[in-house]
């Protein structure tokens, strides 16, 4: 096929609030060792949110979206046709392997629509490395959201967590990562409590699996009755988030060498405040969870395929991603949405 030299991209550009749609960005020419993919879906995540409202350093402009699937359409010399195939659909690790800082930003923001140009475009550039193929079955919008939800939920349950069958385990934030976190836990062998404030993520969390779902109030009345679990997952990790599992973890017995613990997962800008005579005497392990490894983006789309999991997604135009990225800040966002290029659109 004849690839274009421009595209239609939404563009970060240092200082803006909202990204910057461009009918005419140039799409560069392919290293010997890269493939251009034509983009089938991209998924909006909050991290788009934080990145936007200030907590970048960034000062390059590039194309943003970390949740990439996409049809290889050219490769490059060296690249191999059995590694890349064209017309078949990929999952797009945003990062395999080690990844860098640079000039002291964090290495995260060094990734594919993090630093990179990423998937809210109609093309896309990637290394063979970081594609997965996608599983018969699995939607273009369900393998989109696989490479950050599915990756990032199922690794910390799987790894952070360790989640186990009989453990008791409560999430918090039952949103695009949150609501695929209920069901890894579940086919893990956990009973699963939820905490939202939103009572639409509340039922879908029951929906999905969830023994019980509270909101704040009810949760702090909850834990001072005397309800601990296990472990907890935090998709959200603010103060009062951050403090309710604490209140969740507190009043569990020590077992050497398991004991407790808070996995943080979500992004905010709050600085977290914890006694650390708290922290030991109740033996809590507070951990954090960023993305995950390839094995868990080949786990998540076979437990999609399978229809184990289900991805509660929804798709809108590329054109509108400033609106999905408004609605992200309203908290106005049930499970996960995608945008789709027109090329593609349904």
């Amino acid at each position: 096929m004849t690839v274009p030299t421009t595209m239609l991209a939404a563009s970060y550009v240092p200082g803006n609030q909202r990204l910057v749609l461009n009918k005419n960005y140039p799409i560069r020419e392919l290293e010997d060792n890269e493939v251009l993919l034509k983009v089938s879906a991209a998924g909006v995540c909050h991290t788009d949110v934080a990145f936007l409202t200030g907590v970048s350093l960034e000062t390059r402009t590039f194309v943003m979206g970390h949740e990439i699937c996409g049809v290889p359409v050219k490769l490059g010399s060296k690249v191999d046709q059995q590694v890349a195939q064209k017309g078949k659909l990929y999952s797009i690790l945003a990062a395999d392997g080690c990844v860098h800082g640079a000039n002291g930003i964090p290495a995260i923001l060094n990734t594919y629509g993090l630093g990179k140009d990423g998937g809210y475009a109609e093309y896309f550039i990637a290394t063979p490395d970081t594609l997965v193929l996608v599983p018969s079955g699995v939607p273009p919008e369900v393998a989109a959201i696989a490479s950050d939800a599915g990756v990032t939920a199922y690794h910390a349950v799987q790894n952070a967590a360790n989640v186990k069958p009989g453990d008791k385990v409560l999430i918090f934030g039952i949103g695009g990562l949150g609501h695929l976190g209920v069901q890894y836990a579940k086919h893990f062998g956990a009973t699963v409590y939820v905490c939202d404030f939103k009572p639409a993520a509340r039922k879908l969390a029951l929906a999905l699996g969830a023994t019980e779902a509270f909101n704040l109030i009810e949760l702090t009345n909850k834990t001072a009755a005397g309800f601990t679990v296990d472990t907890t997952i935090d998709f959200i990790a603010d103060n009062q988030t951050f403090n309710l599992a604490m209140a969740a973890l507190r009043g569990n017995d020590i077992n050497f060498p398991s004991s407790p613990s808070l996995v943080l997962v979500g992004v905010s800008t709050e600085n977290l405040v914890f006694n650390t005579v708290d922290v030991i005497g109740s033996g809590v392990q507070i951990r954090g969870s960023t993305y995950g490894p390839r094995s868990a983006l080949v786990a998540a789309l076979d437990l999609f395929a399978k229809g184990t999991v289900k991805a509660h997604v929804h798709a809108e135009p590329l054109e509108n991603v400033n609106k999905v990225i408004d609605e992200l800040r309203a908290f106005d966002i049930t499970g996960r949405k995608v945008v789709i290029p027109h090329h593609v659109a349904h």
